[in-house]
């Protein structure tokens, strides 16, 4: 969800959409309270939202 909220405030799901060349459908679905993203897929959209990913 707090991905989600992310995205709508970097130009919303269509927009990310675009710039990852996923679904926008797909997307709506994996940032929603039951999405279950496999990990390229979070690495992409991470990276399309020019956020940094940090794992300790």
């Amino acid at each position: 969800i707090a991905l989600r909220n992310v995205a709508e405030a970097h130009g919303g799901i269509g927009n990310l959409a675009k710039r990852t060349g996923m679904g926008r459908e797909s997307l709506y679905k994996t940032l929603s309270q039951k999405g279950n993203p496999k990990w390229h897929t979070l690495v992409s959209l991470v990276i399309a939202l020019g956020l940094n990913l940090r794992l300790s």
